[in-house]
């Protein structure tokens, strides 16, 4: 007896599956980046001054936690695609 299971995709159907797995593997390695942002990286990334990214500083939950005195890249993407998924935007907007 076998304990093989022959499933049937279409060519859509397994083109689909295939780019949301990419997507999804690309999406965890770029999360999973240690790279530390400075207010000037953080501030370009959300195309806002960095006087603003000052200001939002200020207010706590308006921007992710810090690590020390910067930012992680990869909490920077995770909180930005979670506010995002929830309908939030950056900066508490």
């Amino acid at each position: 007896m076998s304990d093989t299971t022959i499933v049937t995709v279409s060519r859509e159907d397994l083109a689909k599956m295939l780019d949301d797995a990419v997507s999804k593997a690309v999406t965890l390695v770029i999360e999973s980046s240690h790279e530390l942002w400075a207010a000037s990286d953080l501030a370009r990334h959300f195309g806002v001054s960095a006087r603003t990214i000052s200001e939002w500083v200020k207010q706590p939950g308006r921007l992710p936690p810090k690590q020390g005195r910067r930012w992680r890249r990869g909490e920077v993407l995770r909180w930005e695609r979670e506010r995002a998924a929830a309908g939030a935007g950056v900066g508490g907007a």
